[in-house]
């Protein structure tokens, strides 16, 4: 036997039911993690039923939006999850398979359209042995449910279970089309936004009053606001000349030098509230996780974009009741949301 004399044996439930929570907690959906595993819904409700038996405990919430896991079961579900595709890797390992590494991404649709895609290319002819799979995601709830390499997310950089690199602090600044303003005559005094459409993101709408505190013009009002869900579809829409956006520095890199978009104010709003790659514990030390690491790193910096081609950020020292409500609850809110799961 493998146990050393005097050592108790391990507290281990059956893998099948262990396999089948494992699953369902990714998906959320007993329909979906019968679909992966190639058996019946009911099986795996039976499954997961025997492991909360054997547990002493439930392990999923009956909402009414569909399941939920509890905070113990959702700690356990990620360490499965971690301890299952090292067991798939040394199955592998053992047979001999060396199947071609996928890395697979998960990340906003703005950084996707943005930056990453555009720079996608490069990566594919430095790394050719290394294939790419990219996952859009809009909704925070949707972070951690999934199996993936490396996930682009948004906040402090404070997350369970993770390593957590900054890629880059917010750095927001007003954009716009020139159909809608002339770029020989910048800089433009701020009041003229009194004639011009605002464009929001629905989860960052701090952004503008934000920046309008910075620079003095607080309660300033704007022809006209909209607000759309998808930040991607708000950055489409000042191209097109709808509105003057708020925008990140490291998505309008191509755009400004074509002079597709510029800049038509001066002023630049940073925060401490920044964009990070995180990493499960398990997937650190893959070779094509630190890989596509240090290229999207090097990237940013070869663009002007990241800590490494800029001076440290330091954080606002004098802001505004309306900025300190909005920096304190609306960001922190979002992360939040990307951590209770």
């Amino acid at each position: 036997m493998f146990a050393g004399k005097g050592r108790s044996a391990r507290r281990i439930p059956p893998l099948n039911p262990l396999r089948a929570f494992e699953v369902a907690a990714r998906h959320l959906s007993f329909t979906q993690a019968a679909d992966e595993l190639c058996v019946t819904q009911g099986a795996v409700s039976r499954s997961v039923k025997a492991l909360e038996d054997y547990l002493g405990e439930p392990l999923f919430e009956r909402t009414g939006y569909g399941l939920a896991l509890t905070e113990r079961s959702e700690a356990f579900a990620m360490r499965l999850s971690d301890g299952f595709v090292r067991l798939s890797e040394a199955t592998d390992e053992f047979l001999g398979v060396q199947p071609p590494p996928v890395l697979t991404v998960r990340a906003y649709t703005s950084f996707l359209i943005g930056f990453l895609i555009p720079n996608l290319p490069n990566f594919q002819v430095k790394h050719p042995d290394i294939k790419v799979k990219l996952i859009s995601a809009t909704d925070s709830t949707e972070f951690g449910r999934d199996q993936v390499d490396v996930r682009i997310r948004y906040g402090r950089g404070h997350w369970k279970n993770v390593d957590s690199t900054l890629l880059f602090h917010d750095e927001l600044r007003p954009v716009c089309s020139s159909k809608l303003l002339d770029p020989a005559k910048r800089p433009y005094p701020i009041d003229i936004l009194k004639n011009h459409v605002l464009l929001h993101q629905e989860l960052r709408r701090a952004d503008w009053p934000n920046w309008l505190a910075l620079n003095g013009a607080e309660g300033l009002t704007p022809r006209d606001h909209l607000v759309f869900d998808e930040l991607s579809v708000v950055y489409q829409s000042a191209i097109s000349g709808v509105g003057i956006v708020m925008a990140q520095k490291a998505y309008f890199q191509r755009e400004i030098a074509d002079g597709h978009l510029f800049e038509p104010f001066e002023g630049v709003l940073k925060r401490d509230l920044g964009y990070y790659l995180t990493v499960p514990h398990s997937r650190r030390e893959a070779h094509h996780v630190r890989v596509f690491k240090k290229w999207l790193l090097d990237t940013l910096a070869a663009a002007g974009v990241g800590e490494r081609a800029q001076v440290p950020l330091v954080e606002l020292g004098v802001r505004s009741p309306l900025m300190k409500a909005a920096n304190s609850a609306m960001p922190d809110a979002r992360n939040r949301a990307m951590t209770a799961r």
